[in-house]
């Protein structure tokens, strides 16, 4: 049974578990591959779909992000538990708490946008680098714009950092705990805060697998490397935030 306490303090693990989570994202993943798989390809075509629409796609695709991600959440939480996996469970965030999870990813919209406006007024110009790399312009105008724009870059990763931390959990919070939006942000930049080594640990190995995935031909490898990646997140939240009351507290888990 979920109880709100679990939710409010997240556990900190060891920064071994990083690793251990995406582990365990590959041993769910196994239980039944060709489904998770298929799911995530439609899925994500739907939101890569309304991306295209005029005007408000981006928008649109944005705001549906964390319902996939709540999604793929739910199936993950019937794999574990030992039940047959079916596709109205990947809609769990649409047929649930769709409003809470929509107004995650008006977070992230809005953030990306303010972020990228600080990063333009600051002279970071990526259409000004891309057209310098393709027309082959001087190495030494070309190094001129990336010293320009290296400010603004460094800039946006380090207000980016913070905005990934607060809705890496939230659709897992939202879901399963019942949390609201301003909650969920709040916990989620808390857990990993506190889990810092931990996820650097899972962030790199993650990255490793995303690098490899994208050697395959056409994208195909995203179609494993997607979903293992949404079981490390099933994983990782379960570790930290222990959120069955019956279950005893991991092994591992570091004393606050």
């Amino acid at each position: 049974m979920t109880t709100a306490s679990n939710q409010d303090i997240p556990r900190k693990v060891a920064a071994s578990q990083g690793f251990h989570w995406v582990a365990a994202g590959f041993r769910l993943y196994r239980k039944t591959p060709l489904l998770l798989s298929a799911a995530f390809g439609v899925l994500f075509g739907v939101v890569m779909a309304l991306g295209l629409i005029p005007v408000v796609g981006g928008s649109l695709s944005e705001l549906a992000s964390p319902l996939m991600v709540a999604g793929f959440m739910a199936a993950y939480r019937v794999l574990d538990g030992g039940g047959e996996l079916e596709l109205p469970n990947f809609l769990a965030g649409v047929t649930g708490p769709a409003i809470p999870l929509m107004a995650v990813g008006a977070v992230q919209l809005l953030g990306t946008l303010l972020i990228g406006k600080i990063m333009l007024g600051m002279g970071f110009d990526p259409q000004a680098i891309v057209a310098a790399a393709q027309s082959q312009k001087d190495p030494v105008e070309m190094q001129a714009l990336l010293n320009q724009a290296m400010p603004a870059v460094f800039t946006g990763l380090l207000l980016f950092t913070p905005l990934i931390m607060a809705t890496w959990f939230a659709p897992a919070l939202i879901l399963f705990g019942g949390a609201r939006p301003a909650t969920a942000l709040g916990v989620s930049l808390k857990a990993v805060a506190r889990n810092w080594a931990a996820m650097m640990v899972n962030g790199l190995t993650l990255g490793l697998l995303l690098i490899l995935a994208a050697l395959v031909p056409m994208l195909l490898g995203l179609l494993v490397a997607m979903p293992v990646l949404f079981g490390s997140l099933y994983a990782s939240y379960q570790a930290i935030f222990a959120v069955w009351a019956d279950e005893p507290a991991p092994s591992n888990v570091v004393s606050l």
